[in-house]
């Protein structure tokens, strides 16, 4: 039986949701301590979605803190993670992801996303080799989801920059294909999102080839476009291809679908030969135009989203709902706008001194009991269709962005009917319904702004002095962080004096941290000490960067730094030739439990047994290394050491002659690590293999596909080589003949 299925690549968001009340996480966490790490958590995306970053932060961090067993605090890290991923912070940001990406979080969604960003930070970072097998693990562990589809995306965009442009092109084929196979069937669309179209059709795959199977796409209000289908890889019954689509005026034929509101679209194929034999039988499925509305408080441009009003002034609101477009001209929408006031069990105490806007009392606020409501004034608003930047005057408008405007006024005796009745320290809301979504049923979107005095213009304030005192040492932190940065420019462009003295400002900088406020704030001092190792490791002091890895771990033996502190000594070691001690280091690490460091540690000590074997000439020292590769890829098959491990056991089959052993090994390495950097190593070696075993054909077959797909390699050259020395040995042999 045929079937044609029609994705939206927006739908996937919606086919895992959040964790349910009942998933709660491993720990001893109860149901008020669930409640209060939630208002924790939701006075963060308060502060954070008002622009208050550092505030924000600190209360995702109390979460932590406060509540360390409740499910919460997994959604608190992963939105931690995303802002210093943001700031290119992306040691912090990867220890976060990190503890998301756990057995314990029960959240498969959660998991998946932190997933995808620490292969994101890798692929920030440049390190493309790590970010593939993360990226792969997203695929493999996450399949059916968005983040399966992103990860084929960074793949590709990271073989693009290696410029391994056929690996690239393989990989941008797979976004979009990853699919829920408990939801196939998108029926909905959601306007300004590209619609997918899958055919699965196993005699269908024959027919396509190279051109692919051509599909229409029509529309109800008038638009009509051909999408090409071709198969998500060589022979595969399945076949993939996808059109962007915008709301506006039909244009057929132009490559991009045109929708309205109220379209439906229709996508049909015809079907050349069916199951019951019947032939050129067309097949097609119907999709609903939707958009899930937004609701915001915006500024006078209709441009940002606002945390605050102000009294006696406008106030500018904004809704973005695609299927409310429904003709040429400026439709209109109703929004309810309400002020709401706190109820107070005690008016009396409001004549107390008002707290300090600081952390602390937002902390307090936000482990306070939900609070009372009541509505102090109510009216409809009617927001209008807003025309594209831009557009010429009669222009038909298809944006689907309402805005309307209405002004707060406080209470008198001669009330404004234009105006909604307020005052300072209220909570203006805005209601809009939206009838038609990617949810089942209609959905009241709500947003609100608190209502101050004064006006929203920042001020900028010259040589202020820092009172608080965690947050000058803070800045210290951050002072000595952009000094070591400016060093390691310095240094890159060999200007050695100028880089050692930067270094040592963010010494002084971090010193002083320590000294003053470090006894007072252990996580303040666990990262001076964190800082210090890394200044003294960019200042190539390895003796020094050594001795503050050991103090990390003494004071803090639970610091997440800690596996970095000791991967560091290893190198330290490695780095200056103590292959022994450098080998007891790794052997600590690899011990540790669940460290996500403990590959590359393993790694290393086979690293570290091949350079003794060079240095002291003891062929001894090549087996130990042997065992060690073999050991980082039995212990860490999934981690990206293993291809290299994989690679560097059939190098040594290989030195060994035994080139059976090593066609093995090569083939498992271009079967499961096709995205390693030393993929055209290892066909180069497959070929010499081939070669020292006299299947020269083969040896030829293998060399092209490292020429063809690597065609940067430094292994290129000599493949030519060979090859030329193949064919004309063969041509002289055939000449003899």
């Amino acid at each position: 039986m045929k079937r044609l299925f029609c994705l939206v690549a927006c739908a996937a968001i919606c086919w895992t949701g959040p964790a349910t009340s009942a998933q709660v996480a491993g720990g001893a966490a109860n149901l008020v301590d669930d409640k209060k790490a939630k208002a924790l958590l939701d006075a963060g995306d308060a502060r954070f979605e008002a622009g208050e970053l550092p505030a924000a932060m600190d209360l995702y961090k109390a979460v932590l803190d406060r509540y360390p067993v409740s499910r919460w605090r997994f959604l608190a890290r992963l939105k931690m993670g995303k802002q210093f991923l943001k700031e290119k912070k992306f040691d912090l940001a990867l220890d976060q992801f990190r503890r998301v990406a756990v057995e314990d979080n029960k959240d498969a969604d959660q998991r998946g996303d932190s997933s995808l960003q620490v292969g994101i930070c890798f692929f920030e970072m440049g390190k493309f080799e790590e970010a593939f097998g993360e990226l792969r693990k997203v695929i493999k562990l996450h399949p059916g989801t968005p983040y399966s589809n992103d990860a084929y995306y960074y793949i590709g965009q990271a073989h693009f920059k290696l410029g391994r442009y056929g690996n690239a092109i393989e990989a941008f084929k797979n976004v979009g294909t990853s699919i829920d196979p408990s939801a196939q069937e998108a029926e909905k669309l959601d306007a300004g999102k590209r619609l997918f179209v899958k055919i699965d059709d196993k005699d269908l795959s024959a027919q396509a080839s190279e051109a692919g199977v051509v599909v229409t796409v029509e529309t109800t209000s008038g638009d009509k476009e051909s999408v090409t289908c071709f198969a998500v890889t060589p022979g595969a019954p399945i076949l993939m291809g996808s059109i962007r689509t915008q709301l506006g005026e039909a244009k057929a034929g132009d490559g991009i679908l045109q929708l309205i509101g109220t379209d439906k679209i229709k996508v049909t194929y015809v079907d050349k030969q069916t199951a019951d034999a019947q032939l050129n039988v067309p097949r097609s499925k119907q999709i609903l135009v939707v958009g899930n509305a937004r609701v915001k408080v915006v500024d006078g441009a209709f441009a940002e989203a606002v945390g605050a009003v102000v009294l006696d002034k406008p106030t500018f609101l904004l809704v973005q709902d695609s299927d409310r477009d429904i003709s040429a001209k400026s439709d209109e929408i109703e929004v309810i706008v309400r002020t709401k006031r706190v109820i107070e069990e005690n008016p009396e105490s409001e004549k107390a001194e008002k707290p300090a806007n600081t952390i602390a009392a937002a902390l307090e606020a936000a482990e306070k009991a939900e609070p009372v409501f009541k509505v102090i004034d109510e009216k409809r608003v009617k927001l209008v269709e807003k025309p594209a930047d831009g557009a010429a005057p009669g222009a038909a408008v298809h944006t689907g962005v309402f805005i309307g405007t209405i002004s707060l006024a406080r209470q008198s005796d001669t009330p404004n009917p234009a105006a909604i009745v307020a005052q300072v320290n209220d909570i203006l809301e805005i209601e809009y319904l939206d009838e038609v979504s990617l949810d089942s049923k209609p959905v009241a979107r709500k947003t609100i702004a608190k209502v101050i005095e004064g006006n929203l213009n920042p001020l900028q304030v010259a040589n202020a002095k820092i009172n608080d005192e965690e947050l000058k040492f803070k800045t210290a932190l951050k002072t000595s962080e952009a000094l070591k940065n400016i060093g390691n420019i310095y240094k890159d462009l060999g200007l050695t004096k100028q880089a050692t003295d930067k270094y040592k400002q963010a010494l002084v900088e971090t010193e002083q941290v320590a000294r003053s406020y470090g006894a007072l704030n252990q996580r303040l001092l666990e990262q001076t000490y964190v800082q210090m190792w890394k200044i003294y490791y960019a200042m190539d002091d390895l003796g020094r960067a050594a001795q503050m890895c050991l103090e990390l771990q003494r004071r803090f033996p639970d610091s997440p730094f800690v596996d970095d502190a000791l991967l560091l000594m290893g190198q330290v070691s490695q780095k200056q030739g103590k292959f022994q001690e450098a080998i007891g280091v790794y052997r600590r690490l690899v011990a540790l439990k669940n460290s996500p460091l403990a590959p590359a540690a393993a790694y290393a000590i086979g690293e570290c047994y091949e350079e003794l074997g060079t240095t002291q000439k003891n062929k001894i020292y090549y087996d130990e290394a042997f065992l060690a590769f073999k050991v980082c890829f039995e212990k860490f098959p999934n981690s990206n050491q293993a291809g290299d491990a994989l690679s560097k056991m059939a190098e040594y089959y290989y030195s060994k002659e035994d080139f059976t052993r090593a066609l093995d090994l090569y083939e498992e390495a271009l079967q499961q690590y096709q995205d390693s950097k030393f993929i055209d190593v290892v066909l180069y070696n497959y070929g010499r293999c081939l070669v020292k075993m006299k299947k020269l054909d083969n040896a030829v077959e293998k060399f092209n596909q490292l020429i063809s797909t690597y065609p940067n390699s430094k292994m290129v050259g000599n493949a030519q080589k060979i090859v030329e020395a193949i064919e004309k040995r063969k041509a002289s042999a055939g000449t003899a003949n």
